[in-house]
């Protein structure tokens, strides 16, 4: 009798997670819905970038020259507090007083205050209008011509936002370590909310300079998604020394290569992050072909070749391995879900699904 009522409760019980799991429903947020994997094509991008207009050691064109010969379509040049744009009027620029300074104690060479034009339509290549706002934390604001205002971060952003322009947040971890007390995930989580042209914020900067950058990311979003999402960005920051060049880049997928459809894959993730730590020369890296999304049954799946492993991560935690991932199995997703693709030392990152629980 008693292994009848063992196996009777053993059988209600599998019964009940079957009917569970078959009336379960998601609703998973896709930032990649509308790519068109076969016909799309994607485009390197670079959207932080110094030369000796500010704190950089090579000119504007030559900082474009290298970005070209790597195979780069998509770049922002942001020098602190200034706006090193059009790329068809460099000759017209001033290279910066710590510049001339740098080149009479021998820290940089004549050719880097020497200024050339360049034509971004005959390098095949997009020009963003940028500007790294250095003060108090380091914004940066791109397809505006904004360059240098007092104020907080909330007044700066806003004059931003009028200019019509989009934001990143550069190395939050730099401020999260010197400052924990203000810049903590909170602060973020409210900078988010009330800017929606603030896109998301850097998770990889000059290599993996700041790894507390992604420990801050997954905070934000367990506050903020699925309802607003924050994407996450991997730029050189590029100032001098070729082994910072080309190690970080993002990867667009786009229909076009214009300014509408860059502007549209910011706003709604359309990209990858990618950091190769032993940069272009190193081994080659992983492809994600397409991603396959079924809310109906849960499932999020990455078509990849070229990979070592895959790890899905919600709340800052790895959750599962593998090219897929099936909700069904979990009930601690915290509101989204991430991969990160691996491959012979590089990682490229997806940006975050949400994940709605019906």
């Amino acid at each position: 009798m008693k292994k009848f009522v063992s196996s009777l409760f053993l059988s209600v019980s599998v019964l009940g997670l079957l009917l569970n799991s078959c009336t379960q429903k998601w609703e998973i947020k896709n930032p990649y819905e509308n790519v068109d994997w076969k016909n799309y094509n994607r485009y390197k991008a670079n959207l932080h970038t110094h030369t000796t207009c500010s704190d950089g050691k090579l000119s504007p064109q030559q900082v474009v020259d290298k970005y070209h010969e790597l195979g780069y379509q998509i770049l922002a040049i942001t020098d602190h507090n200034e706006v090193t744009y059009p790329w068809d009027s460099f000759s017209q620029l001033s290279f910066s007083s710590k510049s001339q300074e740098r080149l009479q104690v021998g820290i940089i060479d004549s050719g880097a205050v020497i200024f050339e034009d360049r034509n971004p339509d005959k390098l095949q290549m997009f020009a963003i209008q940028g500007n790294e706002v250095s003060s108090p934390h380091h914004i940066g604001s791109l397809f505006s011509n904004y360059r240098k205002g007092s104020g907080e971060e909330y007044q700066i952003i806003e004059e931003i936002g009028k200019k019509n322009g989009l934001v990143i947040i550069n190395h939050p971890g730099r401020y999260t370590s010197r400052n924990p007390e203000k810049y903590n995930a909170d602060w973020y989580m409210r900078l988010f909310q009330h800017f929606d042209f603030v896109t998301g914020i850097e998770i990889y900067n000059q290599g993996d300079r700041y790894p507390t950058d992604r420990i801050l990311w997954d905070s934000v979003l367990v506050k903020t998604m699925p309802e607003r999402p924050v994407w996450g960005y991997s730029n050189d920051d590029f100032h001098e020394g070729m082994e910072n060049l080309g190690r970080n880049w993002n990867l667009f997928i786009l229909p076009e290569l214009n300014e509408e459809c860059i502007r549209q894959a910011m706003h709604n993730g359309q990209f990858f992050h990618i950091y190769a730590p032993k940069g272009h020369n190193g081994p080659k890296l992983p492809v994600i072909e397409s991603i396959e999304v079924s809310s109906k049954k849960g499932i999020i799946k990455i078509n990849s070749i070229g990979h070592d492993s895959i790890q899905w991560i919600s709340g800052g935690k790895i959750v599962s391995t593998g090219n897929s991932i099936y909700l069904s199995k979990f009930t601690d997703i915290n509101g989204y879900i991430r991969a990160e693709i691996f491959g012979q030392g590089s990682v490229i990152g997806t940006q975050p699904f949400g994940i709605v629980l019906k």
